[in-house]
C-alpha cells in the first residue's frame, strides 16, 4: 500500500521524519524554545526573597515607631482644640442670647445633657469644677441661677473626648456651679472673689500632656492660649 502524501515531505528520508515538513531538528529546537519561554514565565511570577522581606518588615517598623507618638500628639491636640471651641461656642451664644433676650443666661455643667428630655445641672462643690460631662445653657426666666422648669434650654453638649479633661480652677472664692451672662453682656464667673475665669482642657494619654486654655473675663470677652497643664 502505497505511503500516504505529504506535501513537503522529504521523501528519501526516513519514514519517522516523513510525518511533519519540520522533522526531528525542527521539533527539538521547538521543545528548547517552549522551555526558555516557560522559564521567562517563572522568573516573571517570582515573589520577594526571605532578606527582602526582612527588610521590608524592619523599615515598616521604624516608620510606624515615628508615626504613631506624632499621630496621637495630633489626635490630643485636636480633641482639646475640640472642647474648648464648643465650650467658646456656648458661651458666646449664651452671652448673645442674654443681651438680645434682656434676661440672664446661664451655662451649667452636666452629666444627662444629651440623655433626657429635661436635664439638670450638676450639684458643684468641688475643686476644680469639672465640665468633662456636658454642659446645658439656658434662661434664667425667675433669676435664681438654678434650672428649673420655667426656665428655657438653649443648648445641650454631651460629655468630651475621653483622655480629655475641662475643668475650672477654684483658686478662690467660693464654688457657684455656673457661668452666667446678664442681659448686658457681663458674665458671673463661677468662683465668687475673681475678676476671670480660666477653663483649662489637657489630655494626657500621649506620654507627655498637652493643653490649651479659655480665659473669660467679667466683661464677656473671651481669649484662647495652648498650654498650661
Amino acid at each position: 500500500m502505497a505511503a500516504p502524501y505529504c506535501t513537503g515531505c522529504d521523501r528519501s528520508a526516513p519514514l519517522t521524519d516523513r510525518s511533519s515538513p519540520i522533522g526531528t531538528s525542527g521539533m527539538a529546537l521547538l521543545s528548547y524554545a517552549r522551555y526558555k519561554a516557560g522559564m521567562e514565565n517563572r522568573k516573571s511570577q517570582s515573589g520577594f526573597t526571605l532578606m527582602e522581606l526582612l527588610i521590608t518588615i524592619a523599615l515598616v517598623a521604624i516608620f510606624a515607631v515615628i508615626a504613631v507618638p506624632s499621630y496621637r500628639a495630633l489626635t490630643a491636640d485636636n480633641q482639646i482644640i475640640g472642647a474648648l471651641n464648643d465650650f467658646a461656642n456656648t458661651l458666646g451664644a449664651a452671652r448673645a442670647e442674654a443681651v438680645a433676650r434682656g434676661q440672664t443666661v446661664i451655662v451649667c455643667p452636666s452629666s444627662n445633657a444629651t440623655t433626657t428630655k429635661s436635664p439638670t445641672c450638676n450639684s458643684q462643690s468641688d475643686d476644680p469644677q469639672k465640665w468633662n460631662t456636658g454642659w446645658i445653657s439656658f434662661v434664667d426666666v425667675n433669676g435664681n441661677n438654678q434650672f428649673d422648669s420655667t426656665d428655657t434650654v438653649l443648648r445641650v453638649h454631651g460629655p468630651i473626648a475621653n483622655g480629655v479633661t475641662l475643668t475650672s480652677p477654684k483658686g478662690g472664692g467660693a464654688v457657684s456651679g455656673f457661668i452666667g451672662f446678664n442681659r448686658m453682656g457681663f458674665a458671673s464667673p463661677t468662683f465668687s472673689g475673681k475678676t476671670d475665669l480660666v477653663v483649662q482642657a489637657c489630655a494626657t494619654g500621649t506620654g507627655h500632656v498637652r493643653g490649651g486654655s479659655l480665659k473669660l473675663v467679667l466683661a464677656g470677652s473671651l481669649s484662647s492660649s495652648s498650654g498650661g497643664c
